[in-house]
């Protein structure tokens, strides 16, 4: 079994201008994500998303469209106004109480 007090967890740090070099290739060479990652051994799955945020390069990030059809968003509407309708927070205002109205 491994001996637990000698074990101890490396954090990484990355300078400022090695974050701006992994960036700037991203952008102009169009690295994808997973590529800059393997190119420079970076570990962790959102050190380069949180790169991208901090120096405004979020057009960059993947994004995930979401494709409905108009009755699957007429359906989600039908709900949420139906939750709205049977339940109310009561005068009382006691949290965790749900009224139904009938």
């Amino acid at each position: 079994m491994k001996d637990k007090t000698n074990s101890r967890h490396v954090s990484i740090r990355y300078s400022f201008g090695f974050k701006q070099k992994v960036v700037r290739e991203i952008e102009e060479e169009g690295l994808s994500l997973s590529q800059a990652r393997r190119r420079y051994g970076i570990k962790g799955s959102q050190t380069i998303q949180a790169w991208l945020e901090k120096f405004g390069k979020n057009h960059l990030l993947n994004k995930t469209v979401r494709i409905e059809m108009k009755e699957e968003k007429d359906r989600i509407k039908e709900l949420e106004a139906e939750v709205k309708r049977i339940t109310k927070v009561p005068p009382c205002g006691c949290p965790g109480t749900v009224f139904i109205r009938r």
